[in-house]
């Protein structure tokens, strides 16, 4: 299912995904000896569509080869003009009449083994300075192994005719599920899987894009809706744009509709998604679609498949029909869209069956003591139940632990300590905690109040932590991982890394539909944040004053900090007047630190009419000896008086107070206030409305710079275990699944060396394989 998908042939312009262009050019990497590419997704992934939406983009002139595996072990063939140039080896041996011609769909398909025997003849394949590009794509569809085997080890050998050991071509290979690639490991190990299912997903932004590019225009609450829905699957995606664009007038009835009905994809889930898996595993992960999340003793249960361990790993592997929620909990989900689609067609063919699936499932939760999720599978087998209702699928309350925050705190302490935070008082909020009993509540609230407080990394712990007690419990979607995500999202944002803080956020988006208002106004904030960082300062405000605008800004912690954030993107617009009427009516609202920080923001971004060093200094001086509540502002505090002192031409005085920055924010790896303090001061320099240059253009000497991260080491906010920067550039090698030689020559180690710091990285990732190393790395945001 290629037409229609976002980028793939049929009539619709390719939408434009830079990201895995830059992975699949990466991955093809001529310096190694034997550059091969694995793409791997499930069906309806948009693994052709990403495949032929790069090779149209290819500097030209490039020499590709694109085979497309169908049946029969045959395929279609395409080629560029850069094939023209081939050099056959042996006289008289000619090129194939095929190649060089765009073969339509349904034309006669080559045998694949009639493909290996031509390119093991090729010499020299191209007049370019690269060897060709050759594509393969869907290999699950070949069933002779040793014709696919010989295809592969044509592409893969080198050429004779190349001096320096270069292969014959370039090899992209795409398949269904890891363990179709496994074939083309055993040809040549050293091959770089650049796109899995993780990257193949469309972000929350690639959603909004693609809907503009088929012009859909959606509010963003409707848009938030779409991607919760379809989790960024490509053809789930389309369906639903389709759908959306037939009717435009109610949306949200349309996407209700979708998630009910699973958009009317239920055959193609079970034929195409499913496909590999034998009818009776299809119908077991069928029945278990009324099902939130289940383990091994649950699905067994509910289902009737005995000993369901070893085809719950085999659907979750790599994460092909199945998500686990945490690696080792035993515990799993169907994606949303997915496991609405099997309901959906589950209920409509056999109705009786899904009541007695409720029953199963009623019986095993009570007798496992969670009666109030038994008593809500029973009202579903009686028929009295919200049946479908998916998007918000109950959970045992036994295992969703503590109350959810703000009104539903029913503990004093905890509900203290939770105006605390919204006050912005996370030393408060902690001695709150004191008193309160312990749970995930508590550690909720502590995380967030270590964040607030600019302890980044205790923060980042905590919230890994408890996302995962509840994944070893086996809950899913539940608030308290909803809030565990967008601490860690925020812990990203305050250190500007705005890719992994929107991976966080969309994590957020997809496993906790529908949110509760406080955490979707949190999302949006940190989201107009990210937006402010990477220099989009106009979309930010203008989507900053829609949340204020619903009043929803009160929900944030703090709840002041929307509005110190709109001061902050008007004086980077240059909106001077406007960010002083803001300041005017808002002040009352902040901290009166906040107040002072905001206020030697508009005297810095002011004109330059007189030395403002004065100024800041008298408006900062009171909170310089004692320390604010927040390391943020601690270090705006210092940066704030280095603008000034550098404006005034005391650059002695901005070294000093710039280091001091420097030395408060690098333990924590803390860059925001940098970001913004030096949007602030360019609008003063130039006049003119500020981007976000990259952080690592300014040096980090000046007081509009960021500080780098620490030299000494290499760390995630998820990760208890701390790399060193050789260890890390050793993890990077492993992804290319380069020999321990290979990784020597090329960091210029030794093995021994080399061997070492493997040791090291398998310890503390806690694993003993080289793949194990990849995958914990990849789950942790170090890859």
């Amino acid at each position: 299912m290629t037409a229609g998908l976002p980028g793939a042939p049929g009539g619709r312009p390719p939408l434009r995904r830079p990201r895995l262009a830059s992975a699949l050019d990466t991955g093809l990497d001529v310096r190694r000896r034997r550059p091969i590419a694995a793409v791997y997704g499930p069906a309806g992934a948009g693994k052709t569509t990403a495949l032929l939406d790069w090779l149209a983009r290819l500097p030209r002139p490039a020499a590709v080869l694109y085979l497309e595996v169908a049946e029969a072990n045959t395929a279609h063939v395409r080629s560029s003009p850069g094939w023209a140039g081939a050099r056959v080896a042996g006289a008289g041996r000619a090129t194939p009449a095929w190649l060089g011609v765009e073969r339509p769909a349904g034309s006669a398909r080559i045998p694949l083994q009639e493909i290996a025997g031509f390119i093991a003849g090729l010499s020299g394949t191209t007049t370019t300075d690269q060897p060709p590009i050759v594509v393969v794509d869907g290999i699950e569809r070949a069933t002779n192994a040793r014709a696919l085997r010989g295809l592969l080890g044509s592409l893969t050998a080198l050429d004779p005719a190349d001096r320096g050991g270069r292969p014959r071509a370039r090899l992209v290979v795409s398949g269904r599920s890891q363990r179709q690639l496994d074939a083309v490991e055993d040809i040549a190990p050293s091959v770089t899987t650049v796109l899995s299912p993780d990257e193949l997903r469309l972000t929350s932004g690639e959603t909004a894009q693609l809907c503009a590019q088929r012009g859909l225009e959606l509010e963003p609450d409707a848009l938030r809706r779409l991607y919760a829905i379809t989790g960024g699957w490509a053809a789930g995606l389309s369906v639903v744009i389709d759908t959306l664009q037939y009717d435009r007038h109610d949306p949200h009835h349309q996407l209700d509709e979708a998630l009910r009905t699973g958009a009317g994809l239920d055959a193609y889930v079970r034929n195409e998604v499913l496909a590999g898996f034998p009818r009776d595993a299809r119908d077991a992960l069928q029945a278990a679609s009324i099902l939130a999340s289940f383990d091994a003793e649950l699905f067994t249960a509910v289902t009737g498949v005995p000993d369901s361990h070893a085809l719950l790993d085999a659907l979750a592997e790599h994460e092909r029909c199945l998500v686990e929620l945490a690696g080792g909990s035993g515990w799993y989900r169907i994606p949303r869209l997915w496991r609405a689609a099997l309901h959906f067609g589950l209920s409509t063919t056999a109705p009786d069956r899904v009541r007695d699936l409720h029953r199963a499932a009623a019986t095993w939760y009570t007798e496992h003591g969670q009666p109030d999720e038994g008593r809500s599978h029973a009202a579903e087998a009686l028929g009295e139940g919200p049946t479908g209702r998916l998007a918000a699928a109950p959970h045992p309350p036994e295992r969703r632990s503590d109350p959810r925050p703000g009104p539903a705190l029913t503990d004093a302490a905890l509900a203290r300590a939770w105006l605390a935070l919204r006050a912005g008082e996370p030393g408060v909020a902690r001695r709150h905690l004191l008193a309160a009993p312990t749970g995930t509540a508590a550690a909720r609230i502590e995380a967030l109040a270590d964040c607030l407080a600019g302890r980044l990394h205790a923060a980042a712990r905590t919230a890994a932590g408890i996302q995962a007690t509840l994944h070893r419990q086996g809950t899913a979607d539940s608030g308290d991982e909803g809030w565990a995500l967008l601490t860690l999202a925020a812990v990203a944002v305050l250190r500007g890394h705005a890719e992994q803080a929107h991976r966080r956020l969309d994590e957020l988006l997809v496993q906790n539909w529908p949110p509760e208002p406080s955490l979707q106004a949190g999302a949006v904030f940190h989201r107009l944040q990210i937006e402010s960082q990477t220099g989009h300062v106009g979309v930010a405000l203008t989507e900053l004053e829609r949340l204020i605008a619903e009043e929803a800004d009160t929900l944030v912690l703090p709840a002041w900090a929307p509005r110190a954030l709109r001061i902050d993107l008007l004086l980077g617009n240059g909106l001077l007047h406007d960010a002083q009427r803001r300041l005017d009516s808002d002040a009352a609202r902040f901290p009166p630190v906040v107040a002072a920080i905001t206020a030697a923001k508009l005297v810095v971004a002011g004109p330059a009419t007189q030395p403002p060093a004065g100024a800041v200094e008298r408006l900062l001086h009171p909170f310089l000896d004692d320390h604010p509540p927040c390391l943020a502002q601690a270090v705006e505090l210092q940066l704030l008086l280095a603008t000034a002192a550098r404006q005034s031409g005391d650059t002695r005085r901005a070294d000093r107070c710039t280091h001091r920055a420097i030395a408060l924010a690098r333990p924590e790896e803390l860059r925001s206030p940098f970001i913004t303090t030096r949007l602030i001061d360019r609008q003063h320099r130039t006049g003119t409305p500020s981007g976000a240059p990259s952080h690592s253009a300014t040096p980090a000497v000046t007081g509009d710079a960021p500080p780098d991260p620490p030299a000494t080491a290499h760390s995630h906010p998820d990760n208890t275990a701390t790399l060193t920067e050789a260890e890390a550039g050793v993890l990077h090698m492993l992804v290319g699944f380069l020999t321990v030689a290979e990784i020597a020559e090329t960091l210029h180690l030794s093995p021994n060396t080399v061997k070492t710091h493997l040791t090291a990285i398998y310890g503390k990732l806690g694993v003993h394989r080289r793949r194990d190393a990849i995958r914990r790395a990849r789950d942790l945001g170090l890859l």
